[in-house]
C-alpha cells in the first residue's frame, strides 16, 4: 500500500492533474487515463484533470471516444499543472514532444505502466507504478479501485473493459488474473457486447498495403529451431510484426524510419517466449534502445523501439542480439543459416 498511499498524497495535495498517453495513445492507454482521472476526483473532488496524447489517438481510440467522455489534448500546457501522471507509457520518450517539456517541468512524475520496467524510470519519476504481470494498464486501474476501495461506476467499468479487451487481443493473450478482473467489470455493470462491438474495426487499405510490403521485403533467418522474420515499412510497424507471426514466423522485427526517427516493433510467438526465456521487451527492445540512442520497451511477446540510425543497421544489431540471446538460452539448439530463396537471404532492402 506504500505507494498508493503516496499517490494519494500526490492527487491530495495537486489542484490540476495532467495525465498523459503514449504517442497516438491506444485504447489501454484511453480508457485506463478516463478511469483515472475519475478515481482521483473521488480522491481529491476539487481537481481540475486534462488528458493529453502527443501526435493524437489511435484509429481505434477515436472510434472508442464515441463513447468514453473525455477531451484529448495534444500541446497542452505542462507548466501549468501541478502533478504529471503517465499511463500505459514505458518510457518519457514515448511522450515525443512532450518529452522535453515533461522532463525540465520540474512537477512530480507519476508513472503507471504494465510493460517490463524501464531502468531511467526510477531516476525521473517520483513514483513509478509498474507491474508487468498484468496484460493491460486498465487491469491495473481496476486495481487501484480495489485497493483504495472506490467503486467502480458502470461508465468507468465499460470503459475498463474495453481497454483491456484490446490491450488483450480480445482475451487471446489473457491470464487467468484478467478474466477475474473481466468478471469484476461486468459485474460493475459492463457490457460485454457492446465492449466487443466498439472494439472491432476493419482494416483499411494503407494498412493492409504494409503488412503485404512486409511480406514482399522479408529476409527470413533460422536462429536454432526458431524462424526469425525482418522486414522493412514506412508505417503501421507494429501490424506488420504481427502479420509476420501469422504467416508463421517465430519472432518478428519490423523497422521503419521517416525522417529521422526509426522506429522498430517486436511480436513474437508465447511459444518462443516461454522455451528461450527471452523476453521481447527487456532483453532486444531495450538494450537496442541503449546501444542506439533511443529508447525500447515493452512485454515478453511484443515490445517496441525509438533511435538514431539506419534501418539496416538497427536490423543487424537486433538480429546479432537474437543470435546471442538464443546461444545462451539451454532449451533452444544453437546455429544460424539463411533460408527462403535468393531474395529472401539478401539483406534488408530499402524501398524508397
Amino acid at each position: 500500500m506504500r505507494g498508493y498511499t503516496r499517490l494519494v498524497a500526490l492527487l491530495k495535495k495537486a489542484r490540476t492533474v495532467l495525465v498523459i498517453g503514449h504517442q497516438n495513445s491506444d485504447p489501454d492507454a484511453v480508457c485506463s487515463a478516463y478511469a483515472f482521472s475519475v478515481l482521483s476526483r473521488k480522491i481529491n473532488p476539487k481537481l481540475k484533470i486534462h488528458f493529453a496524447s502527443p501526435d493524437g489517438v489511435s484509429k481505434l481510440s477515436q472510434q472508442v471516444l464515441r463513447t468514453v467522455p473525455m477531451e484529448v489534448s495534444e500541446d497542452p500546457n505542462v507548466s501549468s499543472t501541478d502533478l504529471i501522471v503517465t499511463v500505459d507509457t514505458n518510457t518519457l520518450q514515448q511522450l515525443g514532444a512532450l518529452k522535453e517539456p515533461v522532463l525540465h517541468s520540474g512537477k512530480p512524475i507519476v508513472m503507471i505502466d504494465h510493460h517490463a520496467p524501464h531502468p531511467e524510470n526510477a531516476k525521473t519519476a517520483a513514483l513509478v507504478h509498474c507491474d508487468d504481470s498484468s496484460t493491460s494498464t486498465c487491469e491495473m486501474i481496476l486495481e487501484m479501485y480495489e485497493k483504495l476501495r472506490v467503486p467502480v461506476a458502470k461508465d468507468v467499468s465499460q470503459a475498463l473493459l474495453i481497454g483491456m479487451l484490446v490491450e488483450t487481443g480480445h482475451m487471446s493473450i489473457a491470464t487467468r488474473r484478467t478474466f477475474r478482473s473481466a468478471c469484476r467489470l461486468v459485474e460493475a455493470g459492463a457490457e460485454p457486447q457492446a465492449a466487443l462491438r466498439v472494439t472491432r474495426t476493419s482494416m483499411d487499405e494503407s494498412e493492409r498495403i504494409a503488412r503485404v510490403k512486409s511480406a514482399q521485403r522479408l529476409r527470413l533467418e533460422r536462429v536454432g529451431k526458431w524462424l526469425v522474420a525482418l522486414s522493412e515499412v514506412g508505417s503501421y510497424h507494429a501490424s506488420a510484426a504481427r502479420g509476420l507471426i501469422a504467416l508463421g514466423a517465430h519472432l518478428a522485427v519490423v523497422a521503419g524510419k521517416r525522417n529521422d526517427d526509426l522506429t522498430l516493433s517486436f511480436r513474437s510467438t508465447r511459444e518462443f517466449v516461454e522455451q528461450t526465456g527471452i523476453h521481447v521487451g527487456s532483453d532486444l527492445a531495450t538494450p537496442l534502445g541503449a546501444k542506439m540512442g533511443g529508447m525500447g520497451g515493452g512485454h515478453s511477446t511484443a515490445a517496441g523501439a525509438s533511435v538514431k540510425g539506419e534501418v539496416n543497421e538497427a536490423l543487424k544489431f537486433t538480429l546479432v542480439m537474437i543470435r546471442e540471446l538464443v546461444s545462451q538460452s539451454s532449451k533452444s539448439n544453437t546455429g544460424f543459416e539463411g533460408i527462403g530463396d535468393a531474395s529472401s537471404q539478401s539483406r534488408v532492402t530499402t524501398q524508397k
